[in-house]
């Protein structure tokens, strides 16, 4: 049967529609439930993968199976305990709050929330938004700085996905001097109640073993060798994960034009391998020696707060620089779901799409 004018309006209309993108948010995951066993089965795949403890398979599994998996999780199942939410893990909860606040705030955006380890899994994800119709994938890991162990590795997951599954993708690597993140941190510091009573700001970064630092230098004499490695973007650096950090805080600290001292630190070490430096306990002696007594603690590697921040830096850290002879740290709270922050990641997301 011939098809008439309002057929073929009704065609052109079909093969003009957009293309429908879906957004993937991707982050490293957090245990189902605070239990030994599920702590368990949460480090056991987080550390089996090549791109966090990237040494030789055999000596990776050794550490894995009879060091970390034996011992580990009994031993921090307090501190996931101590920070639980009703609606469970803080990080899963503050994700999900995220994604439905950018949904709310632009009724377009197609959303979903992938862990690369644990529930829900990236694979999960990526079928949801497929299911809803999506034609093309723009993955966005949740770490504003690159590092292999946490973007690269999220995105060589997604891409292994979507390549068998044979759609399209894009792929956002960071977003550490982009203007609005830069903004939004400099506004939470602002308002917080931590930083109106310091004396001092505390620049807190998740740290990273040297040695996946310079694998990034193509010209190995670069990176943690050169003592002015981080203090401008070079050739070398591009990816650096340090220099990033450096970056981010200069950038905050330029815009926030505030006479208060700062520092820069890296927390979370784990292992006997040498990590990026300095370490965040070094730097409280320090602050200590030096007679300063109230901190307020930032953590812009984090923009959900979750165990690194509501845990090692609330509480460990607070015990720790009390018993040094320390007074207060308090931690100024991740981006999470903050109304500026979802509108500013709402509109550099949408901009991505080509």
């Amino acid at each position: 049967m011939p098809y008439n004018d309002s057929d073929k309006n009704h065609m052109e209309f079909f093969l003009q529609a957009p293309e429908k993108i879906g957004f993937l948010l991707m982050n490293i995951g957090t245990p189902s439930e605070p239990t030994t066993k599920a702590v368990r089965s949460y480090l056991t795949e987080f550390l089996s993968d090549p791109d966090v403890i990237d040494t030789n398979p055999l000596l990776r599994w050794i550490i894995v199976n009879l060091f970390v998996s034996p011992f580990r999780p009994r031993r921090v199942l307090p501190q996931y305990k101590s920070i639980w939410m009703e609606k469970g893990s803080p990080l899963l909860v503050h994700s999900n709050e995220f994604k439905e606040s950018l949904m709310r705030y632009d009724n377009d955006l197609l959303v979903n929330i992938g862990m690369r380890y644990g529930q829900p899994s990236i694979q999960e994800a990526i079928d949801e938004l497929l299911e809803s119709g999506a034609q093309r994938i723009i993955m966005c890991p949740m770490f504003p700085q690159y590092a292999q162990a946490t973007t690269g590795s999220c995105l060589s997951k997604a891409i292994e996905i979507l390549e068998n599954r044979n759609v399209s993708y894009q792929t956002i690597t960071d977003f550490f001097r982009e203007r609005f993140y830069i903004d939004c941190l400099v506004g939470t510091i602002r308002e917080s109640t931590a930083y109106k009573n310091s004396e001092m700001l505390l620049f807190s970064f998740h740290g990273l073993p040297e040695r996946q630092i310079k694998k990034l230098d193509s010209s190995g004499s670069y990176c943690l060798v050169d003592k002015n490695c981080c203090a401008s973007e070079s050739t070398y650096n591009k990816f650096c994960y340090r220099f990033h950090c450096t970056d981010t805080v200069n950038k905050i600290m330029e815009k926030l034009n505030t006479s208060k001292p700062f520092k820069i630190c890296f927390q979370s070490r784990f292992g006997m391998d040498k990590w990026i430096q300095p370490d965040i306990l070094d730097v409280l002696q320090q602050t200590v020696d030096d007679g300063i007594n109230d901190i307020a603690v930032v953590c812009p590697s984090f923009v959900a707060d979750c165990l690194e921040t509501l845990e090692e830096i609330s509480i460990r850290d607070q015990e720790y620089f009390s018993r040094i002879g320390g007074g207060k740290l308090t931690l100024v709270p991740s981006l999470n779901s903050s109304p500026k922050w979802v509108s500013g990641f709402a509109k550099f997301i949408a901009g991505k799409i080509a």
